[in-house]
Parts: structure tokens; C-alpha cells; sequence
């Protein structure tokens, strides 16, 4: 029984998603409002239970570490922001409300497997759990064309990544003869870097490289947010990145550490074009939500480096990193569905004067912008700060001063929006006030209260997130 009450938070949330689809299908359209506070409060219960089961192993497969637990503490958030984000989503979307919460639990759902996940099969399953409810939901509105193509891509794209991945896995366990990530490490020891374990390898960073959206493995991103609806394009920057950080942390760290020198060197190539081509594709784009894609492939360059920099201070500062971008990413987003609740429209277009008929969202998306882009003292910069450093302290200069020029290069693009919610007139019809649900408003509220709390005070995270490295590096 103590082995099961280490799986209790993912049993919660189960149970909470066997609840809303029952609860759906027994209530009439006017009681679907307790949909959304079905899930408030199952995500609520799984965060309380996160943090009172104790820390150990289910059998060989399931750890409930502290780098469990602050991954899904951050994926638990994103999940509950994103409820508040779609409060009224079949209003707006035109779409059923209790399939869609369905979907997306079952995506977070996945994502806790995968945290705590210490042998591959687990681990592949777990990956399946999260992408394919988000593949669902990315073309969850087939009469748009957008939406169904970008649904299409990401289903082939994850499909071939997966697969790749699966077969990386399979070269490892011909070699190895296990599927224990802990009993990976002596069995490759004894057989050595032979071309079968390289090959596995290959594919193994090949299939992570799908996940995390680092080219040249990113050409759903795109698509797949600008498709999706906006909530979910928000949910799908967030938590499926991070989703992808944890599995890489998990499989390199636990089982590979020996090849560190040969994927540590992959890891810095695709750290570098990721970055340069993200930001260099963010600069035409006139669609905010392709302009944020191409950001988001952008932050995924950053924050590969902290694999690089393999050691405490390196991984810590993705974990640092990923809670600061949930933060910047969400508010962003949270703006660009105001905006897009008031227009119908998500170009820069609809963004000219902004600052007019809404300074509040006004300011909000010129912190989560600057925050983005590294700006002090806001948590983007903390979060750069503590990343750079560690890859320096690694002796990877040119990395790093590569990472400077980029992120003053992702000022251009962010900047080019500031300019038009503060400088820009809006059109002649575009000049009405941007009404904010009460639901939007807490989300917004607490991503600015993140967004500056851990750029001024970024201490506990810092050593919340180092406490919980040495931990998970010490044998």
C-alpha cells in the first residue's frame, strides 16, 4: 500500500478525469460550468498530494524524487492557469467543453508519468499520454483549415519522433539488455561505446530533439500554435516543453552519464542553430502566435545549454529557467487571448494602440516581452543569468557570448510589438476597450506577480531548484 500512495497524486487526477467526462455527460449545458471547477479542484487536490506522499520508488519504474515533484509542480501549474484560461471555451471556440478539459488533464497526466519515470517503457508510454490528447486539441476545431493542418503536422511530426525514439530505446536495451535507466550505466561500462550504443544514442537525442522543438526537429511548432486554440497553444509552449527538458534530465542523467562528452558536444550545435534560426525566423512574422512559436524555439535553444553545462548549477538553471518562462510565456499569452476575444484577430495588427484602450494588458505584455528577451530585473534575466553562467563556468565561451547576440537580437522582434501597442494608432474601427473575464484577469495577475517576484527575488527557486539537482546527481 505504500507503494500506491506514492502514486496518489496521479490517481487524483485520474479520478478527476473519469469525473468530468461522467460529470459531462450526465449535465445539461447550463450546469457545464462545474466542468471547469471539477478540474480547478482536482488539479488543486493533486498539487496538495504532491507534496505530503513521501519520497521513494513504486517498484524499479516510478521515482517521486524532488525533481519530480518540481516538474509537475510547475506542469500542475500551468495546467490550472490554463483551466482559468479556457473558462469559457465553448462560448468562444464553439467547441464541447468537457471533452476538451478531458484531453487536456489526460496531456498533464502524461507529463506526471514522465517526471517520474526511470524505465524506458514508462517513460515511452508516458510520452505517448502527453502528445497525442495535445494532437487532439491542437486540431480541435476542423472547420478551420489552420487548425487542422497544424493538428495534421503535429501528428506525423510526433509520430516520426516517437518512433525515432522508440527505436533509440531498442538499440540501447540490444546492447544493454535492460530498460532500467539506473542499470544502464554498468551494463554500457562493460560493453563500451560500441556502434550500436552510438547508433541508439543518436536516436535517442534525435527523438528528445522532437520533443524540446530544437532544429531541425521543430518544423510542427509553427503550424501546431498558430492551429491551435490560443489556450492550448499556451499549454503546448509551457508544459510540452518542459515535458520534453524532464524526459531528456531523466534519460542522459540516469543513464547515459558515461557518453557525456559525446552528447554534451551534439547538445551545444543544436543549442547554437536553434536559437539563431528561432530568432531569425521570429522577425518577419506579423502573426503573434507564429512570432511567439519562433520565440519559443528561440527559449528551447537557451535552455538546451543547460545540458551542455552537465553539472549542478547547469541543471538547475533549467529548472529556474522553465518556472521563469512559464511565467513570461503565459502572461504573453493571456494578452494575446484578450486581444484575440476583442478582435477575432491574433496579427500585430490588432495590437496598434493598445495601450489606448487597455494600458493594464499594455504593461503586462511589455513585462512578459521584456522578460522573454533577458531584460533586468525582471525574471527572464535571472533565469539568463544563472544559464550563461553555468555554460561559461563549462568553458563553452563562444556558446555563451552566441547566446548574448541573440538575445539582443530578440529584442528586435519583441520591441517591433511594443512599438505597436504603445506608438501605432489602431484603426478607425479598432478603438473600443478590451473587456477581460474575471478568469483571464487571475491568470494575468499571477503570471506579472511571477514575472517580477522571481526577477527581484529569485533566491528560493535558485536553491529549491539546486537542492533538488544535487539530490537527484548524488548516487
Amino acid at each position: 500500500m505504500s507503494n500506491w500512495f506514492i502514486l496518489l497524486p496521479e490517481i487524483i487526477l485520474a479520478f478527476t478525469i473519469m469525473l468530468v467526462l461522467i460529470v459531462d455527460l450526465i449535465s445539461t449545458s447550463c450546469q457545464r460550468l462545474w466542468l471547469g471547477v471539477l478540474s480547478l479542484v482536482g488539479i488543486l487536490l493533486t498539487v496538495i498530494c504532491l507534496w505530503i506522499v513521501p519520497s521513494g520508488a513504486f517498484g524499479e519504474a516510478f521515482l517521486n524524487d524532488g525533481l519530480a515533484r518540481f516538474i509537475k509542480s510547475i506542469v500542475l501549474l500551468a495546467l490550472l492557469l490554463v483551466v482559468l484560461f479556457s473558462w469559457d471555451f465553448d462560448k468562444v471556440w464553439g467547441r464541447p467543453l468537457g471533452e476538451y478539459l478531458v484531453l487536456l488533464l489526460s496531456s498533464g497526466l502524461g507529463i506526471l508519468f514522465l517526471a517520474s519515470g526511470t524505465e524506458m517503457i514508462l517513460l515511452y508510454i508516458g510520452l505517448e499520454l502527453t502528445t497525442f490528447p495535445l494532437v487532439l486539441l491542437t486540431a480541435y476545431c476542423p472547420a478551420d483549415k489552420k487548425s487542422a493542418e497544424g493538428g495534421l503536422k503535429f501528428l506525423v511530426l510526433a509520430a516520426l519522433g516517437a518512433a525515432v525514439l522508440l527505436f533509440g530505446f531498442s538499440l540501447i536495451y540490444a546492447a544493454a539488455g535492460t530498460t532500467q535507466l539506473q542499470a544502464l550505466v554498468p551494463a554500457l561500462i562493460q560493453t563500451g561505446n560500441t556502434p550500436l550504443v552510438l547508433m541508439g544514442l543518436l536516436c535517442i537525442l534525435a527523438g528528445l530533439g522532437f520533443k524540446m522543438a530544437l532544429v531541425p526537429f521543430h518544423m510542427w511548432v509553427p503550424d501546431a500554435y498558430e492551429g491551435a486554440p490560443t489556450a492550448i497553444t499556451a499549454f503546448l509552449s509551457v508544459a510540452g516543453k518542459t515535458a520534453g527538458f524532464v524526459l531528456a534530465i531523466r534519460i542522459l542523467a540516469t543513464g547515459f552519464p558515461v557518453q557525456v562528452s559525446e552528447w554534451s558536444r551534439i547538445f551545444a550545435v543544436l543549442a547554437a542553430v536553434t536559437m539563431c534560426l528561432g530568432n531569425f525566423a521570429a522577425i518577419p512574422q506579423t502573426n503573434m502566435k507564429r512570432l511567439l512559436a519562433y520565440s519559443s524555439i528561440a527559449q528551447a535553444g537557451y535552455i538546451v545549454m543547460g545540458l551542455v553545462a552537465f553539472q549542478v548549477l547547469g541543471l538547475s538553471s533549467i529548472l529556474y529557467y522553465l518556472t521563469a518562462y512559464l511565467f513570461a510565456n503565459l502572461a504573453a499569452f493571456g494578452v494575446v487571448i484578450a486581444v484575440e476575444r476583442s478582435s477575432r484577430s491574433v496579427e500585430l495588427s490588432a495590437y496598434h494602440g493598445l495601450a489606448m484602450r487597455s494600458p493594464r494588458l499594455a504593461l503586462i505584455m511589455l513585462l512578459a516581452l521584456l522578460s522573454l528577451a533577458g531584460i533586468p530585473p525582471l525574471a527572464g534575466f535571472a533565469a539568463k543569468f544563472y544559464l550563461f553562467a553555468a555554460v561559461y563556468s563549462e568553458g563553452y565561451i563562444w556558446l555563451v557570448v552566441l547566446a548574448v547576440l541573440n538575445s539582443a537580437l530578440s529584442l528586435y522582434y519583441y520591441l517591433k510589438v511594443i512599438r505597436a501597442i504603445y506608438i501605432q494608432k489602431p484603426a478607425a474601427d479598432a478603438v473600443q476597450p478590451v473587456t477581460v473575464p474575471l478568469a483571464l484577469t487571475i491568470v494575468l495577475v499571477v503570471t506579472t506577480f511571477g514575472i517580477l517576484a522571481l526577477g527581484v527575488y529569485p533566491s528560493p527557486i535558485v536553491d529549491l531548484a539546486r537542492e533538488v539537482v544535487v539530490l537527484f546527481l548524488t548516487p
